[in-house]
């Protein structure tokens, strides 16, 4: 049994702050963990198999941290992973009771509301993007040559999946299905 696995669209799997955490959480508990997360994590998430820990891990998107956001969260003893886009990996590991990072309601809708926010983006994006894709190879494919049509497809197909993926890819440990509206989906959880 190898050492080291990858892990594709991670994020997408698991669009909900919570969800993503518990999944973290639940790799830690079974011995697989994660050393750093870069730009690329939320596509490819490369975890190592180490002696089973138990962890808390905080998913915070913050597009723009203040200067102090990391001293503050390591001055209390969370641990940085580092970020994908503008989600902040942060993690501590514990005994007993779970340590929680927010100390009240608001701050964990505040972070909710972030992450749908990222997430309804980059959505529009990418749908935009199949939407212009898919145009073009319907409306100018006559002037393309056989080569450039066949990358066009290709980029159709692979926007058109991720775009898709949030949808189609849910976790077998998560019972429920990922909620379709990611405009309400933090009111679904908090």
């Amino acid at each position: 049994m190898s050492d080291k696995k990858m892990v594709l669209f991670s994020v997408f799997r698991h669009v909900v702050p919570s969800d993503y955490e518990a999944w973290l959480e639940q790799m830690a508990a079974e011995g697989w963990h994660i050393n750093h997360i870069g730009q690329w994590s939320s596509v490819f998430l490369k975890l190592e198999r180490d002696k089973p820990k138990k962890y808390r891990f905080v998913y915070d998107p913050q597009a723009s941290p203040r200067k102090d956001y990391i001293p503050t969260y390591e001055q209390f003893g969370w641990e940085y992973l580092g970020c994908m886009a503008s989600a902040h990996i942060w993690r501590m590991e514990y005994e007993g009771e779970r340590p929680q990072a927010f100390s009240d309601q608001e701050g964990l809708v505040d972070r909710n509301r972030r992450n749908m926010i990222a997430l309804s983006v980059s959505m529009v994006l990418f749908l935009v993007t199949v939407i212009v894709l898919g145009l073009s190879l319907r409306f100018a494919s006559d002037s393309l040559s056989i080569g450039d049509r066949n990358q066009l497809v290709i980029a159709t197909i692979f926007f058109g999946a991720i775009f898709f993926s949030a949808r189609l890819f849910h976790a077998t440990d998560v019972e429920k299905p990922i909620p379709v509206n990611l405009f309400l989906l933090w009111r679904c959880r908090y």
